[in-house]
């Protein structure tokens, strides 16, 4: 069976079991990849005996999941995939979902020492809050950690007469096609990489009338890095 196809045939067990919670059908699988039953009997066999599916006969006839080795397999080719998205598509659109945060963007961003960074480094003074969203497509979360692995823009921590505020990083983002901005990330947060923290010059949930479960696009800008 040539790579592609394998690749293809895997990608489809996946998503059906996640969407099923069960062993893929072999009527399941040649109904959701319009490849005929006979072809998939036939390459399920070549996926069995290299140990990349198994497959179990059961009174409702085969049923297939993905072994360890072919998630393996799906994992492998998955870094190359997202490589070749980063490069060709510079202009990656990423989607997700507003939420209330814990109110506290407002208060960090507003730091004096932190708004002359911003405005130095970024070329705007922020609005006082962020914009939350939470990234829910899994193709997405990948390709946002893949983005946020190159370079960012450093801001610096700072140590006022109260308390230390540590250091942070930025990448630049054009929100909706139109609203300049940046994602922030702080070195200690509560959130995990699957949601972004974004300032803007601009009041982004009264610009563009959001509420929490909107949704929001946002793409990175190709920028120099701000590190002194």
């Amino acid at each position: 069976m040539k790579e592609y196809r394998k690749i293809f045939m895997l990608i489809a067990i996946t998503k059906l079991a996640e969407e099923e919670k069960t062993p893929v059908s072999t009527r399941r699988l040649s109904k959701a990849t319009g490849i005929s039953h006979q072809s998939v009997s036939r390459y399920l066999k070549q996926l069995e005996e290299e140990g990349l599916v198994e497959t179990v006969m059961t009174p409702r006839g085969r049923v297939i999941k993905l072994s360890s080795r072919g998630l393996s397999q799906i994992k492998r080719h998955a870094g190359t995939i997202l490589s070749l998205i980063n490069r060709v598509d510079k202009t990656y659109v990423f989607t997700g979902k507003v939420f209330t945060g814990l109110g506290e963007g407002a208060y960090y961003v507003s730091r004096k020492p932190y708004l002359e960074q911003f405005y130095s480094k970024l070329g705007f003074y922020p609005y006082p809050g962020t914009l939350n969203l939470r990234i829910e497509q899994y193709m997405d979360q990948l390709l946002l950690i893949e983005k946020m692995a190159k370079p960012p823009i450093f801001i610096q921590g700072f140590t006022n007469h109260e308390r230390t505020f540590g250091d942070g990083y930025c990448y630049p983002v054009i929100v909706c096609n139109s609203y300049e901005g940046a994602i922030v990330k702080a070195l200690r947060t509560v959130y995990d990489s699957s949601v972004v923290e974004i300032i803007s010059p601009h009041n982004l949930r009264k610009e563009l009338k959001l509420k929490d479960g909107d949704t929001v696009t946002f793409s990175f800008k190709n920028v120099e890095t701000g590190r002194d």
